[in-house]
């Protein structure tokens, strides 16, 4: 993987996780996390 590709995903990952705190910002950040380890 080119150091390109591997900036793309960081900073789409970097988006999406913006995105899902300013649309879950009521949701405890915690019980977000948990909830996402315990489905990986």
């Amino acid at each position: 993987m080119s150091s390109q590709t591997r900036d793309s995903i960081a900073l789409y990952v970097i988006a999406a996780a913006a995105v899902l705190v300013t649309l879950f910002a009521d949701i405890d950040l915690g019980q977000m996390f948990q909830a996402l380890l315990t489905r990986f």
